[in-house]
């Protein structure tokens, strides 16, 4: 299996590790709870609508919401599938779960170039809190994370390239992403417009700003009604995006990795300005753009708890790109000073 750069054993293990770490996790949560009761507010909810689904058939109840809810459709089918509704709740974390931790091997891989950084990455994703937090109830936000996680490899290769196959397979991309969670859709469009606006190459800008509005164009009679409805929810939500509850909750789920995260950031800025890295530019400008949801009204305005837009900074491989810089820092000093 490749996952990177080259094959080999490493890979596995680590992945391996990784899922392994995952499924303890999730078994753990289960057996906490009391037999047939979900964990948390939100895998309630997910379940609750999932069967509104099955009973009223997926067209009239998007038609309903106005948003297809991507996540609460699989979460539908899979429930058909299987014959149990609360078991694909239960399963379909693990799908999504997995796919952040290999997308995010592949993405550090990619990035930095070694094997055991992505590795640590993987692991360091798995066991922190805030990875916890959506791997817990909020699957919307984990399919979202792992759809946009998977994507970037292929926005870096195509960001200058793109043609009309590359543009019809973005667009059904980027519209799974819009389909299953709007807010995370919002925050990752910023984030590649960000990335769009170093080259200044207008033709680019443009043909990306087009691919990221698509997904509301093609739902448009939808998305008239889904905006007045969304504009209604918002007004009625407290304002809490300028206050330190998201910062506190963050800071708390993050735990001893939080100093590791604000090192990643300012590496990864440094290294996109400086050499133009997407990669390092994906990881520095994706995680300062959830952090200043926060401080900024924008989570307010999209009716988003500020802690759930700071759930998705990638706390693993932004750990793990700062022990690196740091490892290889402490390594050059030591080798002048035994050499001087």
């Amino acid at each position: 299996m490749k996952f990177g750069r080259g094959p080999g054993v490493l890979p596995l293990l680590y992945v391996g590790s990784s899922l392994l770490i995952l499924v303890l996790i999730l078994w753990s949560q289960t057996e906490s709870y009391a037999p047939g009761l979900l964990l948390g507010w939100d895998s309630s909810t997910y379940a609750y609508l999932a069967r509104l689904v099955i009973q009223n058939g997926p067209l009239a109840m998007i038609s309903t919401w106005n948003y297809p809810h991507l996540s609460v459709l699989t979460l539908a089918g899979a429930g058909l599938l299987i014959g149990n509704l609360d078991l694909a709740e239960r399963i379909l974390p693990v799908l999504y779960g997995g796919t952040v931790v290999i997308a995010t091997f592949r993405l550090v891989r990619l990035t930095a170039g070694n094997v055991h950084v992505a590795g640590i990455s993987s692991i360091l994703t798995v066991v922190s809190l805030n990875f916890v937090r959506l791997l817990a109830d909020l699957n919307r936000n984990l399919l979202a994370l792992a759809l946009i996680v998977l994507y970037v490899p292929f926005f870096v290769k195509w960001k200058t390239g793109i043609n009309p196959t590359r543009a019809v397979v973005s667009l059904a991309w980027l519209s799974l992403v819009a389909y299953t969670q709007v807010e995370s859709y919002v925050l990752f469009s910023l984030t590649i417009i960000i990335l769009l606006m170093r080259s200044m190459q207008l033709r680019s800008f443009l043909t990306w700003t087009l691919l990221l509005v698509g997904p509301f164009l093609l739902e448009l009679p939808l998305f008239v009604n889904f905006v007045l409805d969304y504009g209604q929810t918002a007004s009625l939500t407290p304002k809490t995006a300028t206050t330190l509850n998201g910062f506190a909750a963050f800071a708390f789920l993050g735990g001893f990795l939080i100093p590791a995260v604000g090192v990643g950031v300012a590496i990864s800025l440094k290294q996109y300005l400086k050499r133009g890295n997407l990669f390092f530019g994906f990881w520095g400008v994706w995680s300062s753009v959830a952090l200043a949801s926060v401080l900024l009204p924008l989570s307010g305005i999209l009716a988003f708890p500020p802690e759930r837009a700071l759930y998705l900074v990638p706390v693993g491989a932004l750990s793990a790109l700062a022990v690196e810089t740091i490892s290889v820092s402490l390594l050059g000093v030591m080798a002048r000073y035994r050499s001087g």
